[in-house]
């Protein structure tokens, strides 16, 4: 006779289970071994099993709750070693990069003969802007630095020397994001000054944000158009609802003005406000840090004893420290009047040392006021109180310390030199 087969532990669980589950009352849910347990409430989960007691019901939840955790726990063992192992492959993939991309590091380095390889900035004016590069030029409100980056603007836009300084023309873009209504006389004051259009300057009268769209396209405006030099005046109204004192905020704002210059190969020159001690910009310290080249504007005298002094703060690459000095004048601009009938006036800017302004001998603010009578035709037989009065119906201003001195030089210079019979008279500038 064959014997008949035993039957497995895991046999009886299922026999077991199966009858519980068809008399579910006959004895306790308990009473059975745990893997009978488990079997009922796996099967009792899928086909629902009627007529059991609270306490069986709740014993057949509490082994699903447990059943459920050891799943999740498998499942989060099992994410767990195939994110190990994915980590152990990336590292390895890693290394291998790494590996070659120490290669092309080293590649890059540049002995000192090489050095001379390098492609030199393009100056935009010589040893202050460049092209690919951001400057700025700070000042406190009415300290003319509108006017000095108009100067700026005119100067490379029609290729003249700017400040003494040579300068390689290109074309300009003005973003006149503040104060736009006075351009319009400042402009033909200075072509009138300058005896010619201000050629090769595109003026935008209105802020484009920095953290716009807009900027985009802008950049792409400007990669089409190529200009030397982009202004934008003010850097404040081009930074509407940014903390400018925010390192974080600004940085990347910064990256987006100089991704400008880079891809547009141009400089771009901010105007921006100093802060209360008025020594440096206002706002986020990193700007500093980042820009080229950082100017300072300010003015000191009054009237026609006026100077604006531009010190240069930084530059990255040139000598820093020092000033240029620059005299304003007024100046009536022709074909522009006002509503009670009088010309319009406007600032124009010189050098202190200039031709126009520098004569021999003779202190920078009188030698303006010199070449100022002249521009007008001002007559020389007029002494100090007359010229006043001259000067005041024509709304032409110079001030009481320089006016004198100016008048005695004129007299001087045009008075015909005295016959060798005849003595000569003293003159005299005052009425």
């Amino acid at each position: 006779m064959s014997e008949e087969p035993t039957a497995t532990d895991f046999e009886i669980s299922v026999r077991l289970a199966l009858s519980w589950l068809l008399q579910p009352r006959t004895v306790a849910l308990e009473s059975l071994g745990e893997d009978a347990q488990r079997i009922v409430t796996a099967i009792s989960a899928r086909v629902p099993v009627p007529g059991l007691d609270d306490r069986t019901q709740a014993l057949i939840d509490a082994q699903r709750r447990d059943a459920a955790e050891v799943d999740k726990a498998r499942e989060i063992a099992s994410y767990n070693r195939a994110k190990e192992r994915a980590l152990d492959i990336e590292e390895q993939d890693q290394r291998g990069r790494v590996a070659q991309l120490v290669d092309a590091l080293l590649s890059e380095t540049l002995t000192t003969d090489a050095l001379d390889d390098i492609e030199e900035l393009t100056p935009v004016v010589d040893g202050l802007m460049y092209r690919g590069t951001v400057a700025r030029i700070n000042g406190k409100p009415g300290a003319m630095k509108s006017f000095v980056a108009l100067d700026i603007a005119g100067s490379v836009g029609t290729g003249i020397s700017w400040a003494g300084k040579e300068v390689i023309q290109g074309d300009v873009i003005y973003l006149v994001a503040e104060g736009a209504a006075g351009f319009k006389k400042r402009v033909r004051a200075w072509e009138q000054e300058h005896g010619g259009k201000m050629s090769g300057v595109l003026f935008l009268p209105r802020p484009i944000q920095v953290a716009s769209i807009e900027w985009l396209v802008l950049e792409e405006a400007c990669k089409r158009l190529k200009p030397a030099l982009i202004i934008v005046d003010t850097q404040a109204r081009a930074t509407v609802g940014i903390e400018e004192s925010s390192n974080e905020r600004m940085s990347v704002i910064f990256n987006r003005i100089e991704t400008l210059a880079k891809e547009a190969n141009a400089c771009v020159l901010l105007i921006h406000h100093t802060g209360h001690t008025g020594d440096h910009g206002r706002g986020a310290s990193t700007m500093l840090g980042a820009v080229q080249t950082e100017l300072l504007v300010k003015k000191e005298g009054k009237g026609a004893d006026r100077v604006i002094v531009i010190r240069i703060d930084k530059t990255k690459d040139d000598d820093d420290g020092t000033e240029l000095r620059m005299l304003p004048r007024i100046v009536a601009v022709r074909g522009m009047t006002r509503m009670s009938g009088a010309q319009e006036t406007s600032i124009v800017l010189a050098p202190e040392n200039s031709a126009v302004f520098g004569i021999p001998g003779l202190d920078p603010a009188v030698s303006a006021a010199v070449q100022m009578l002249d521009k007008h035709n001002a007559p020389t037989d007029l002494g100090r109180d007359r010229m006043r009065a001259w000067l005041t119906d024509r709304q032409i201003s110079i001030g009481n310390g320089v006016l004198a001195p100016a008048i005695s030089y004129r007299k001087r210079r045009d008075t015909p030199p005295p016959k060798p019979d005849q003595p000569q008279t003293p003159l005299d500038a005052a009425d």
